[in-house]
């Protein structure tokens, strides 16, 4: 075999380059990855995981699958089960008072600003536990 450029290494050095932005841009258009089916089970580490130059790394931060992707950036998979935020029950307080206001009135319509005040803080309580928000 012939030795195409013998030792000017200022054309080795152009033809790598040439190489590796041929299979750059071969791997950006490249189909993505189809997952059909598992041939087993697929284990994640618990931990925390390094930031990639591309693409996202997989990890188990001991409550739920995260993916951190290149930015850094730590995101939920969104495939954590979690319980249904509690629905306020039936309001005491009267939709309309047709005089003037009574002590039960006003504390009817306490109550029901407090279960309120209850179900929201179970709503973004649960809502940070996914996250879907910074914890409270």
């Amino acid at each position: 075999m012939t030795d195409l450029y013998g030792t000017d290494l200022s054309r080795i050095i152009q033809d790598l380059l040439k190489r590796i932005e041929r299979l750059e841009a071969a791997q950006r258009s490249g189909p993505g990855l189809t997952v059909g089916k598992a041939s087993g089970p697929f284990n994640l580490p618990t931990g925390s995981a390094s930031t990639p130059g591309s693409g996202a790394n997989l990890i188990f931060d001991g409550s739920m699958v995260r993916a951190v992707d290149s930015s850094g950036t730590s995101r939920p998979l969104g495939i954590v089960q979690t319980t249904t935020p509690q629905y306020p029950t039936s309001f005491t307080s009267p939709a309309s008072i047709g005089s003037a206001p009574t002590a039960a009135n006003y504390n009817a319509l306490r109550a029901d600003a407090a279960m309120l005040q209850v179900c929201l803080r179970d709503v973004i309580n649960k809502g940070a536990v996914i996250p879907l928000w910074p914890s409270p």
